[in-house]
């Protein structure tokens, strides 16, 4: 821990008791285990750990995992030089703190002073023996510090260290390096590049080449998962050993200057291992839980064994057979070991499936054993496992089938794989994908299914089945129908497909029963209202095919009530009186069958009083016919001229646009429009006329447009357009 000066470190030290900080426990903590515990707990595959010893406050040391953390490494043990259950902000009993320092009054340690250039205290030492079964270890770590951001590149670092010694090995090496430099990792040398309050950039450079090495930094500031400002990303510390030999590491983190600020180091669970022989199995596809797999009679499967490198002596790896198919009969046997040649880095073992029973998948799992026994029998380093699948096979279950028109029917397919599926037709199908789809055909189908097993190298398999489907009609009683009392109703009843073998049966209200097609009802009263239902059946015993119609029996309406006189104007019979009911009916003479809804006039009926016979239609009931009488008149309209053109040049000839009317009628609304639909003019109720102008500028030649509404003092509204030509 640098020295800081105690103006600046007083108002942090108020502010961190006084200002409540919230971190959500995404990393845990549990403090004070044994150095067996942490030792083994680091201990990784290769590696026999020995005689594991601690120097280290019981808060200083513990056990975490992390449920969501930028972290990086989801578990493993954590040496700091304060309190281990602060880093993820909880501090002494039990409250939340944003700031972790304290000081355990622990001493320092005489190797990281001197790898600090300074004093330490708090240190927190974990030491033990391996004997590694590979010519060298590996574990991973994360280095935090609370001396971020503040102290980055400040004269002083807290310190940590990983020594390693034993043969081969001079004095003790600390194998916590920057990547590819022999540059220790430290505060200085990896951080974001940008000096503290209380730095010097010089501080950093002065670490060696590169430094800081600004790619291995992560900003923690305000962080909610660990409490430390900062933290290296995960680095990996390694160093070349031999096999079969006893080393020693020491792993220790101190406080540098004192005690305040801390730091700590996170290392991997599992993570310290020897570099031996690694094993992968491989498949023509991978199946289910990420297991490799080939199919007999298909492909092979093989399993790679490979070393860390290539070397210029040949390397025999031995292993374990296992798994539930049987080394021999189940495949062609294979030996007990492989020979990775000289100057090559891997070897292959491939499995060739024999011919055998078919009794389902079954497993081949290789258990690679170190080839430095390190006096421990049969010491497992590395495993993997291929799937074996019996042949391939697929049959439609489901034999030949007819069924009756709009039922459905269940497909079942038999397979001796995990295939992908592809039926045809799959218009009438649920899923055209699905192993077992459910076919609901409306015609005879023949289905074939195409079945992929995707990776196996087995080619595509098919097979069909034939659904065929009774011509059960769709049927159709059509819609409700009104009816007069007194009248005859016709039932009816539409079959598709029609085949003259259907039977039919007919039920409705008043005990109504028919077995023929299209019955009658005759001479209907109220009692014959209701609902009719058909039922129409076939000879191949399919159910009966049912529908329905609602029938409406309604007494005629009486005669209409209209005004014994009135008249239209000649030009706008067309309109023909709407307004007296739309239900009307018109005839031309008292016996005339063939009724209109219209007044039988044209805007051509010379003036006069003509009669028509008018009757009420109310829902197909059509009352008794009465007499009417219809006045034709002329109206305003033969009054009215609107000139085509005109020559607003100021010459006093023609230079006005006005319309010539008589007195019984006048112009309500006038617009006139330009070529683009812009109206140049407006006058209501003034019948006013047009100069030529727009806002007081004329406008150009050519042809515009009018619109006019003309009300007549009878109370007639006539409507005119047309085109006027503007010539100066």
């Amino acid at each position: 821990m640098r020295r800081r000066n105690i103006h600046f470190l007083l108002p942090i030290l108020v502010l961190s008791f006084c200002t409540s900080y919230r971190v959500d426990a995404q990393v845990s903590v549990s403090p004070d285990h044994s150095a067996q515990d942490l030792a083994q707990r680091l201990g990784g595959s290769g590696v026999t750990i020995m005689n594991p010893s601690l120097n280290c406050p019981a808060i200083a040391n513990g056990i975490f995992s992390v449920s969501a953390s930028n972290l990086g490494i989801d578990s493993g043990i954590v040496l700091t030089s304060g309190r281990a259950a602060s880093i993820n902000g909880v501090g002494v009993n039990g409250y939340e703190t944003g700031l972790a320092s304290t000081n355990n009054h622990a001493a320092g340690d005489a190797q990281l002073s001197t790898l600090a250039g300074d004093n330490t205290q708090d240190a927190c030492i974990l030491e033990f023996d391996f004997i590694p079964s590979g010519d060298s270890i590996k574990f991973n770590y994360v280095f935090s510090s609370e001396e971020y951001v503040n102290s980055t590149c400040g004269p002083y670092n807290d310190v940590f260290a990983f020594f390693i010694s034993g043969p081969n090995i001079t004095g003790q090496q600390n194998m916590a390096l920057v990547p590819g430099t022999t540059i220790p990792v430290t505060i200085n040398s990896i951080n974001s590049g940008v000096p503290g309050p209380n730095g010097d950039i010089a501080n950093c450079l002065a670490m060696g080449p590169g430094s800081p090495f600004t790619q291995y930094f992560v900003n923690n500031a305000g962080g909610t998962t660990i409490t430390h400002n900062g933290f290296t990303t995960v680095l990996k510390a390694v160093h070349e050993v031999t096999p079969c030999n006893t080393y020693h590491l020491k792993m220790a983190i101190a406080d540098a200057g004192n005690a305040l600020y801390d730091s700590g180091v996170f290392l991997e669970a599992g993570s310290l291992k020897a570099n031996t022989p690694s094993i992968i199995a491989q498949g023509t596809a991978t199946a289910v839980a990420d297991t490799p797999f080939f199919v007999k009679g298909c492909s092979t499967g093989s399993f790679v064994i490979s070393r860390p490198q290539a070397t210029a002596n040949p390397l025999t790896v031995k292993y374990l057979v296992g798994g539930t198919a049987i080394n021999g009969t189940d495949y062609a046997a294979i030996a007990d070991s492989v020979v990775i040649p000289a100057n090559a880095i891997s070897q292959q073992v491939v499995i060739h499936a024999l011919p055998t029973v078919p009794s389902g998948a079954k497993t081949i799992t290789l258990y690679i054993k170190s080839p430095y026994a390190c006096n421990v029998n049969n010491q497992v380093v590395d495993s993997a496992t291929l799937l074996m699948y019996d042949s391939v096979y697929i049959r439609i279950l489901t034999p030949d089938t007819t069924i009756c028109r709009f039922e459905n029917l269940q497909l079942s397919l038999a397979t001796g794989g995990p295939y992908q599926y592809a039926w045809t037709p799959d218009s009438s199908l649920d899923n055209g994908n699905a192993q077992n789809p459910v076919a609901s055909p409306r015609v005879t189908t023949r289905y074939a299914v195409a079945a992929f097993w995707p990776g196996s190298g087995c080619p595509e398999m098919y097979d069909t089945v034939l659904v065929t489907v009774l011509p059960v009609p769709v049927i159709d009683a059509g819609s409700d129908i009104h009816g007069c009392i007194g009248s005859d109703v016709q039932l009816n009843v539409t079959v598709d497909p029609y085949d003259p073998g259907y039977s039919y049966s007919w039920n409705g209200p008043d005990s109504f029963s028919a077995t023929i097609q299209d019955p009658v009802l005759h001479n209907v009263s109220e009692p014959n209202a209701g609902t009719y239902t058909v039922a129409v059946y076939v000879s191949n015993g399919c159910p009966a095919q049912t529908d329905s119609v609602r029938v409406q029996v309604a007494a005629p309406p009486p005669a209409p009530q209209l005004p014994a006189y009135f008249w239209m104007c000649r030009a706008t019979v067309l309109d023909h009186r709407n307004d007296l009911g739309s239900e009307l009916l018109w005839y031309s003479d008292a016996a005339d069958t063939g009724g209109t809804h219209y007044i039988p006039l044209d805007d051509n009926t010379p003036d006069g009083v003509y009669t028509f016979y008018v009757s009420q239609d109310v829902e197909g009931c059509e009352g008794p016919k009465v007499k009417q009488n219809v006045s034709v008149r002329k109206c305003c309209e033969d009054n009215i001229f609107v000139p085509d053109a005109f020559t607003p040049n100021g010459d006093g000839k023609n230079d006005l646009f006005r319309i010539s009317k008589g007195d019984d009628h006048m112009v309500t609304e006038l617009r006139i429009y330009d070529r683009w639909g812009k109206a140049v003019f407006e006058s209501y109720n003034t019948n006013a006329p047009w100069d030529g102008t727009y806002h007081g500028v004329p406008v150009e030649l050519g042809t515009y447009y009018y619109y006019m509404v003309i009300h007549c003092r009878i109370g007639t509204d006539l409507y005119k357009k047309g085109t006027i030509e503007l010539i100066r």
